[in-house]
This record gives C-alpha cells, sequence and structure tokens, in this order.
C-alpha cells in the first residue's frame, strides 16, 4: 500500500471510530471511578481509535503514542506522541503511566524495548494478543486459556520481528511471555477472536453483506448450523479498559457472541439489511468441492475449515468478568454502514487457497460481476442435481 493509501485508510478509520461509536451498556460510557494515565500504543491504526475512545469516553487522560502518519479523528483532549517503535520511544519516557495499552505488537522485542524504556514506569500492562496462539484447537473440543500454545519455529531472530508473517499466533506466544517477563504481576493478556464491527478486516463476515445486497439467490455451503464466534470492536474495547481499570490480571478470550450463534444466524443479520432479504440455497460441501473453481467458493466454509481454532474458543472467563456483547444483528447493521463508505471498487474475498509454500492461505479475490456469474451457473447445477431421480 502507498503511503498516501495508508495515511488515507488510518485516517478514515480514525474518523470512522467516532461516527460509529455507540456505548452498548452503561458501563461501557460512563464515568471511571478514577482517572488514569493511559498510554495506548497503536491507537491510530485499525482498532486503535475505538479503544482511545472508549478510555477517553470513560474520563481517562489518553495519550496515544504513533508514527505522526495522521492524528484525526483522535478525541478533543487526547495525547498524541509522536515517536518510533523500533527506535525512537523518548515521546513516552520520563513519565509515569498508570496504564499501558500494547495493540499492535507482532513481536516480542518491542515488548522488551519498551518495558526496557518505561522500567518503574508503568503501573499496569495490557497486551492484545489473539486466539491465534493455540496449538491446534481443533483438537481440543474446547479451548481454554490454559490450552495448549504454539511454540516458535522459525528461522529469523524471533526479537528482531517487526511485522505480521507466517509465525503469527507464534511470536504473539513470546510476546505474552515477554509481557509477563517486563511487567511481572501486573500484566493483563487479552487473546480476541475475530474482531468484526466498524473497520473489519475479516472478509468472511462483511462478505456476506456486501453479497446480501446484490439481491438474487444466494450460495451457501455446507452446515447451517455451524457455530460461528467473533467480537465487536466497541465491546472489545469498553470491556477492555474496564478490566484495565480494575485492575484485572492474567490471560482472557475475548470472544462472543454472548448469545451463541450459528453460520445461518450470521446470514440472516446480513440478510436483513438488504431493502428486499434474498433468498439462501444450502449446496453440500461435498457437491461443491467436485466442481470447477471450487476454491473461488472456499471462503463461505470459512468457519467450517477454522472449526476448533474459530469456533470453539471459551468466553466463560472472559463473560464472569463483565465481557457483554452487542446482538449480532447490531454488529451486523452498522458494519453495513461503515461499508457503505468504503471505496466502490472493492473487489470479493469470496475464496482461500493455500500458498504456493504451503504456510497458510491467501485471499482469492475476483470482480462481483465475475462472481455472481459463477455462483449463478452453480445455483443452476444445483436445483438440477437436487432434482435428479436418484
Amino acid at each position: 500500500m502507498s503511503t498516501r493509501r495508508l495515511f488515507m485508510a488510518r485516517a478514515i478509520a480514525l474518523t470512522n471510530s467516532l461516527f460509529f461509536w455507540r456505548g452498548h451498556d452503561a458501563r461501557g460510557s460512563s464515568s471511571a471511578p478514577n482517572s488514569l494515565r493511559f498510554l495506548i500504543l497503536g491507537g491510530t491504526g485499525h482498532i486503535g481509535p475505538y479503544f482511545v475512545r472508549a478510555a477517553a469516553e470513560r474520563g481517562h487522560h489518553v495519550s496515544v503514542f504513533s508514527r505522526g502518519l495522521t492524528n484525526a479523528g483522535l478525541p478533543g483532549g487526547v495525547e498524541h506522541l509522536v515517536g518510533d517503535r523500533n527506535r525512537n520511544l523518548k515521546s513516552a519516557q520520563g513519565r509515569d503511566w498508570d496504564a499501558v495499552l500494547d495493540l499492535a505488537t507482532y513481536g516480542p522485542g518491542w515488548v522488551r524495548s519498551l518495558g526496557e524504556a518505561l522500567k518503574g514506569r508503568v503501573g499496569y500492562y495490557t497486551f492484545v494478543s489473539t486466539v491465534s496462539v493455540y496449538k491446534d484447537p481443533a483438537a481440543n473440543g474446547v479451548t481454554s486459556e490454559i490450552s495448549p500454545v504454539l511454540t516458535y519455529d522459525g528461522k529469523a531472530d524471533p526479537y528482531s520481528v517487526t511485522i505480521e508473517g507466517p509465525e503469527y499466533g507464534a511470536l504473539k506466544v513470546l510476546c505474552e511471555q515477554e509481557a509477563e517477563t517486563q511487567f511481572p504481576g501486573h500484566t493483563l493478556i487479552v487473546r480476541p477472536a475475530s474482531i468484526a464491527g466498524p473497520s473489519d478486516t475479516h472478509p468472511y463476515i462483511y462478505y456476506w453483506l456486501l453479497r446480501a445486497q446484490r439481491g438474487g439467490e444466494i450460495l451457501a455451503v455446507g452446515d447451517s448450523a455451524t457455530p460461528v464466534q467473533f467480537i465487536d470492536v466497541r465491546d472489545l474495547a469498553a470491556w477492555t479498559i474496564r478490566m484495565v481499570e480494575n485492575r484485572a490480571t492474567g490471560i482472557y478470550n475475548a470472544t462472543g457472541p454472548a448469545r451463541p450463534t450459528d453460520l445461518a444466524g450470521l446470514i440472516d443479520a446480513a440478510r436483513a439489511t438488504a431493502p428486499v432479504p434474498p433468498r439462501v440455497t444450502w449446496v453440500s460441501t461435498s457437491w461443491l468441492e467436485t466442481r470447477k473453481d471450487a476454491a473461488l467458493f472456499n471462503g463461505l466454509l470459512f468457519w467450517r475449515v477454522n472449526k476448533g481454532a474459530l469456533t470453539g474458543i471459551s468466553n466463560a472467563k472472559a463473560l464472569a468478568h463483565g465481557l457483554t456483547t452487542r446482538s449480532v444483528g447490531s454488529t451486523m447493521v452498522d458494519e453495513w454502514r461503515w461499508l457503505q463508505q468504503q471505496p466502490p471498487e472493492r473487489t470479493v474475498f469470496a475464496g482461500f487457497r493455500r500458498k504456493p509454500d504451503g504456510d497458510g492461505f491467501e485471499p482469492v479475490t475476483v470482480p462481483w460481476p465475475v462472481y455472481l456469474a459463477r455462483e449463478k451457473e452453480l445455483l443452476a447445477a444445483w436445483h438440477t442435481h437436487e432434482h435428479r431421480p436418484a
């Protein structure tokens, strides 16, 4: 992405966070008992603005540390500290912080350098990790905070890593461990699942919104009762700030919805945003896999393929510590409003395929007219298949 496009994307994200922020419950929007001096790293990109907003609305004194590409949309009274996690933390040094919230760290070196730079000046540290830290969650049945995690086996020195890569989950484990080393007894680890809502980057959620608006007959694949888990970015932010206020420590899986849903529920919520809710036709996975261009539609199987990794995560501990989530319908309505503000040339992320080196997956992207034409062909073939004599 070019520097200009990156600048614009971050500016839009910051502005959208102000427009789309809605206090879900009173605890997320009323004032905190005591105002804290908050340092937020990663507060100007993707999910960051929502955490900034949540902290500011609770009455905390918030300072955001970033490279200074943009500060558009930061709430009034929020301080902007300019620096670089790789080489320049001076603007955050020499000051005492009641709470430090780290949102965009991929390698343990950043956690170590932060701990060394702010040594003795941090009362409480929160690291936002990921459920991708778990080792083979599909084998667990239900994955809790004490389930086995990944071990780093990459070739590079993990402390030299500063960008997201193929060892993402294992590196986050090392970040968590380094956090406990740098801030012993004062660390909160939050492990969110897929993050939805305004500014969503997961096409496997917003695909259904984009598709529903185009009407016609929709192709869905597999079992409609497949469990679906995600968390609205606003619920995640509000709950995390409250956890910081309560000085909670330890590890928490942050996922929802609190009232479980399935793939049919997700699709129905997306359909409800369309002027005329389109009809959904479910086809079998085994049938689809025999068709040409089957990989184009693999994205529709995202929740089934990732069962365990994304749908077997226990949120019991977080719910017991006050996590609340808005309805699936509410999230989808607001996400659709956000999508309407995005560039019209957006392509559909309709599928995914294994990367050539076999390490992870990559999206298969096609223009909407091409995708819809192929979908129509498949649906016609399916209806013929259904009515064929046994």
